[in-house]
């Protein structure tokens, strides 16, 4: 049975909240996250989830839409699994304010090795090496001021370096392949390599808390019991997925047809999480071609 496989890079044009439903903390809906490193992840179900919705609006109930998805649970004549595994998509790049060019995308070397660790079971050529190191490494002398890059309020001794350099180049060229886009461009010049904890304290505490409310058809005020807070993983964020494909369960269709249909139904737009009718959740996507 052939397998195809793919990198799905999500880059969220909007913020985003995909929710655990309770908060237990300060914030009444947090976004998902890992548990053991409080990293930000979409859970593969999300994933599968809303590719399945917007793929259904093109494919509608045909058999190429039953091969990718799996028959619908409704359906108690015809059941069969479906094609389509995705992993749950993981935090790669976050947005932080900058002092020197308005933001930076950082990541941490945990973050690149775990990366990397998926990239090797998949056999995905070319990927940058690793090298754990104290200070913060930049991808450009335009980020730094005296030895330093200002994130935040917050300043942390940096160097450019080869591995940031590289790194900035891998994701620019498989991320954002377009070389004429603007992003391709930018990313080789905004992006930085920062230890483990201070990356950990920055997707954990700089994501964007909003106050919302509902408000009284009637009599123009909020509800009772209606003002909350929601956690938004910020606009610009990149997370990836990796999508294994197979043949269909009934060998009617191959892999490579089946992941051809569902990139001609998704386009290359996404939308994931809630809020869809405020503007959250619009989410630009690139597949890279495992060979």
């Amino acid at each position: 049975m052939d397998v195809q496989k793919h990198i799905l890079y999500l880059y969220a044009e909007t913020p985003m909240h995909v929710g655990t439903g309770v908060g237990l903390g300060a914030v009444d809906m947090p976004i998902q996250r890992e548990k053991h490193t409080g990293y930000p992840i979409i859970q593969a179900s999300g994933i599968k989830g809303a590719l399945r919705d917007t793929a259904q609006l093109k494919l509608g109930d045909s058999d190429v839409m039953k091969s990718i998805f799996g028959s619908d649970a409704e359906n108690r004549e015809i059941t069969h699994a479906s094609a389509m595994s995705p992993s749950d998509a993981r935090i790669l790049l976050f947005p932080v304010r900058a002092l020197n060019g308005v933001f930076v995308w950082i990541t941490s070397s945990t973050v690149l090795a775990r990366f990397k660790q998926e990239t090797e079971l998949n056999n995905v050529p070319d990927v940058p090496e690793i090298n754990q190191g104290d200070l913060a490494q930049v991808s450009s002398e335009n980020l730094i001021n005296a030895g330093q890059i200002m994130l935040e309020e917050y300043t942390y001794s940096s160097q450019v370096t080869n591995e940031a350099t590289e790194w900035a180049n891998y994701l620019a060229t498989n991320a954002f392949p377009d070389a004429d886009n603007y992003w391709h461009k930018r990313i080789k010049s905004h992006f930085a390599i920062l230890p483990d904890n201070e990356f950990r304290d920055f997707v954990r505490y700089s994501t964007e808390i909003v106050t919302r409310i509902h408000i009284d058809d009637v009599k123009k005020t909020v509800k009772d019991g209606q003002l909350f807070t929601q956690e938004l993983l910020p606009a610009d964020s990149l997370l990836y997925s990796f999508i294994h494909v197979t043949d269909s369960r009934d060998e009617k269709i191959k892999a490579e047809n089946i992941v051809g249909g569902l990139q001609d139904a998704m386009g290359n737009r996404l939308q994931i999480g809630g809020d869809e009718t405020v503007g959250r959740g619009r989410v630009r996507l690139n597949w890279q071609e495992v060979k």
